[in-house]
This record gives C-alpha cells, sequence and structure tokens, in this order.
C-alpha cells in the first residue's frame, strides 16, 4: 500500500508540450464537476510549452484546413478563449499572431493541476499489489532540486514527444519507456528539415540567403514520387524551405538497408520557373528576371529552360536540431486510436508526436498533438466516471 495518499493522481501526464497541456486542459474540463479528482504534469523543461513557443516561426500555426479534426481544434481553443484566423492556404493561427499566447492559454488552463517543471522521468513501472486490485504506475525520476521523487499514478499518458528539437527537451526519452512495457518502436529520423545537397559547378555557400519560388521533385531510383511548390531558401550546403521539408518524410531507407546507401538512390529535381514554359524561357536571353542576379549567375552559358530541371544530389537530411517533427514512434497497432489507450499496457495512453504519426508542414502535426491529447483525456474521465458509478 502507499503510505502518503496525497502523492497517488487520478492521471500524471508525462510531458508539458503540446499533446501534454491539450490533454490536461481538456481533462480538467471534463472532471471539474467531480471533486477529488487529481491531476499532475510532470515536464523536463523549466517552464510549459518550450516548444510551443517555437512554433509556426514564433506564431504557432494551430491546425490546418486539411485536417480532418480541425474543428476538434479550433473549438477547444476558442473554449481557453484563443480566436484564430487562417491564411490563403488554410493554416490556421491565433488571431494575435502570438505562439506565446497559446502557451499562456494553456498555461492558465491547467493552473488546477499539480505542476512539476525541472522534472526529469527516469522510469515508469506498473505495481501489482498482493490484494489483486488492478494496479497503479510508479514514476521515478528527479524533481527540479535535484532530488530523486516517486510519483503514484492510476493512469498515465504519455506524451513526451519524439526527437526533434532537442534544444526545447524533446530527446527520444519516451521511447525507451514505452519499450520497457513492451510497446514496438517504429525507426525514428528527422523529417521537416533541410536537405544537403549538390550540383556540378556549384558553390552553394555562395547562395546562402537566396530565396527563389519553384517546384520541387523527389526521385528514388529515377522515379518522381513526391512533389511541392513553394518558396526554396538556399542554405551553406543545400536547400530548405517549406516545399523541400515535405520531401524529407520520403527521404529513408528500405526495411534492412544503410541510409547512407538509400540516399544513393535519392536525387531532386528542381523547377526554378514553375509559371513559365520551356518555350517562353527559350525566348529569353537570361534567367535574370525570374531569378535573382546571384541565383542566374548559376545558369549563365547554359540554356534558360534548364533552369525548369536542375538535377541536385542528395548529400544528407539535416539533424534533430534543425527537424520540426519525428518520422516514427511507438507503433499505431498497439494504441486504441479512439481512446489512445496502450493494448498492452491498461491504464497507459500514448499522444503526440511520440506515435508513429506524422504530417506534412501546415498545421497538420500540432493538429496531431491537439487531438490525440483530448481524445486521450477525454477517455481518461470517462472510465474513472465510470468507474466512480
Amino acid at each position: 500500500m502507499i503510505e502518503n495518499r496525497m502523492m497517488k493522481y487520478d492521471l500524471v501526464i508525462a510531458g508539458g508540450g503540446a499533446a501534454g497541456l491539450a490533454a490536461a486542459a481538456s481533462f480538467i474540463r471534463e472532471t471539474k464537476q467531480d471533486g477529488g479528482v487529481s491531476l499532475c504534469i510532470l515536464e523536463k523543461n523549466d517552464a510549459l510549452g518550450r516548444k510551443i513557443n517555437a512554433t509556426g516561426g514564433g506564431r504557432c500555426n494551430l491546425t490546418n484546413e486539411a485536417c480532418p479534426g480541425k474543428n476538434i481544434t479550433l473549438d477547444f481553443f476558442r473554449g481557453l478563449g484563443i480566436e484564430t484566423w487562417h491564411d490563403s492556404e488554410g493554416r490556421y493561427y491565433p488571431y494575435t499572431n502570438k505562439a506565446s499566447d497559446v502557451t499562456k492559454a494553456l498555461a492558465d488552463a491547467v493552473c488546477g493541476a499539480d505542476v512539476r517543471c525541472g522534472f526529469t522521468i527516469k522510469v515508469i513501472s506498473r505495481v501489482k499489489p498482493d490484494d489483486g486490485s488492478e494496479g497503479y504506475f510508479m514514476i521515478t525520476g528527479t524533481g527540479a532540486d535535484g532530488k530523486m521523487d516517486m510519483i503514484f499514478a492510476d493512469h498515465v499518458l504519455m506524451a513526451m514527444g519524439g526527437k526533434a528539437g532537442p534544444q526545447y527537451g524533446t530527446t527520444g526519452d519516451g521511447y525507451t519507456i514505452a519499450r520497457a512495457f513492451g510497446h514496438s518502436v517504429t525507426t525514428v529520423f528527422p523529417i521537416l528539415t533541410g536537405v544537403s545537397c549538390g550540383a556540378e559547378g556549384v558553390d552553394f555557400a555562395s547562395l546562402k540567403g537566396v530565396r527563389a519560388k519553384g517546384t520541387v521533385i523527389l526521385h528514388k531510383d529515377g522515379k518522381p514520387i513526391v512533389r511541392d511548390t513553394g518558396e526554396i531558401q538556399f542554405t551553406e550546403d543545400g536547400i530548405s524551405g517549406i516545399c523541400v521539408f515535405n520531401l524529407t518524410p520520403h527521404i529513408k531507407a528500405d526495411k534492412r538497408e544503410k541510409f547512407e546507401d538509400a540516399l544513393q538512390r535519392f536525387t531532386i529535381t528542381v523547377d526554378l520557373a514553375p509559371d513559365f514554359t520551356e518555350e517562353e524561357l527559350a525566348a529569353r536571353e537570361s534567367a535574370f528576371g525570374i531569378l535573382t542576379e546571384q541565383l542566374a549567375a548559376v545558369f549563365d552559358g547554359t540554356d534558360v529552360s534548364t533552369i525548369k530541371n536542375w538535377q541536385l544530389k542528395i548529400d544528407g537530411v539535416k539533424g534533430w536540431r534543425d527537424a520540426q517533427a519525428t518520422c516514427g514512434g511507438v507503433a499505431l497497432d498497439e494504441i486504441n486510436m479512439d481512446t489512445m489507450e496502450s493494448r498492452l499496457v491498461p491504464g497507459l495512453y500514448f499522444a503526440g508526436e511520440i506515435i508513429d504519426a506524422q504530417g506534412p508542414c501546415g498545421g497538420f502535426n500540432l493538429q496531431n498533438a491537439w487531438e490525440t491529447g483530448i481524445k486521450a483525456a477525454g477517455a481518461i474521465a470517462k472510465g474513472i466516471k465510470k468507474g466512480d458509478e
């Protein structure tokens, strides 16, 4: 038995990011009529929502018109007092255009919970009492003071994120815990990030900072597999920008294939004049006027139409620090996606980037975080109410 009953919570949420805070706010709302329901949020950083503040260029792209569950997110934030607007490409932002306002609204909504920032989780284990009861979870970790602590809970929601953006505290800790419970974790790799690449005779360092509208096409074994159009940003060793980011989930190794070997099978074709035909370009003496002077100089001495078919060899994909999202995670077939509860461990739930669900840029990944967190909270609250009947 646990001697200090006050240390046992109905729900402990591991992670105070997007998924964890959405779950916490929803859980509080769902259980506000039920006296005695307790909630604890454990966050490794010294403050809640650090990664939220960095999303959408500091504006927080909440969701997208193309997300089937967008109304879940919009209604949720409207309930927190956050109004939204959307741009011509369907991306929703808070009306104030400040990500920090989203974080503040979420933090205000969970003020009734026991929030422990600076808490690093080491182990989560399932405790089975000798009396034959269902059991509970024991969370062991170090608090902000560096001392070891133990916290107990009837339910645990794993919302610890993936590995993208380690500078915000997401270092993949949750995968180790999930595996300890018997869960499978599919191969994880950084996505929605820049690509290191090259072209014969081109010094990309000289193009750093140049921007151009274009269409990028990813080829595997010579066959086009995905394309996107948008602003291409040139870096010291390759290309970046949202349209480039959206290619990266497809740059991956096959089963039992080394990533270094897989890279040899991929190339990128760039169309730097997507609004012009080859015939229109053939009538021009130079690409300057469509491209900046600096970029047009790359194609001096060639047929102008070659700017529609610029071949780039991929050298690599930027790492975790530059990535906006993680590809891979806890296997979905081991989770009840209607409730987000583990199919292997009763009372254990997952939400957000820790699971193997990812989408393109434009609010899709934050939508996954909000929606899965809200879904898990609703299921846990419903289970608690049913258990009290």
